[in-house]
């Protein structure tokens, strides 16, 4: 076939084989530059899956990260309160659990799962809710707190219900971090 193409090419006028020479370069220009604009998008593709599967990573740690803390400090009061009841006729302080990461990466909340992201933003509303969900139950905010820290005092009579209330919440803490560990692997 190629022995006809080439046959043909010499019994053409001069003008014409050059035409057909350009335009056979031509298209195989053009054919290479499409491969490589193809390529070119292949590869940037592999790049961005990369860096979201990196920043889907990071997002994980930081929230699960921030998540242990809440859950310990939880369990550590519930324990706190079962190993050092307060007296009968005293009360205690319960601080309030600290969310500080959660709004700093918020804005790539999308690189989870949406089950997750429900499951995580959940228990951050519940943590959210926690020193209110204290005071409905008849806890006090003290009037000579430290400016950046929230604080309710409660009467002793509080105590078991706050060590079930601890137990609960990290049990719902305890949920989120579990639904985030398969992005740390």
């Amino acid at each position: 076939m190629w022995k006809h193409f080439l046959d043909w090419l010499a019994t053409l006028p001069q003008g014409s084989a050059s035409f057909v020479g350009t335009l056979t370069g031509s298209t195989l220009g053009l054919f290479a530059l499409l491969l490589g604009a193809l390529f070119n998008a292949h590869l940037n593709r592999r790049r961005d899956d990369r860096l979201r599967d990196t920043d889907r990573f990071a997002l994980a740690s930081t929230l699960h990260a921030e998540l242990l803390g809440i859950h310990r400090a939880l369990a550590e009061n519930a324990q706190h309160l079962i190993d050092k009841p307060p007296d009968a006729d005293g009360g205690f302080l319960v601080p309030e659990p600290s969310i500080k990461l959660l709004p700093e990466v918020l804005s790539k909340i999308g690189l989870l799962h949406s089950d997750t992201i429900q499951k995580v933003l959940t228990t951050y509303a519940l943590t959210e809710q926690y020193l209110d969900r204290l005071i409905l139950i008849g806890g006090r905010v003290p009037p000579d707190k430290p400016a950046n820290r929230r604080l309710v005092y409660l009467d002793a009579q509080h105590a078991k219900v706050v060590i079930e209330f601890n137990r609960i919440t990290a049990r719902a803490v305890k949920e989120a971090i579990d639904v985030l560990e398969p992005y740390l692997k």
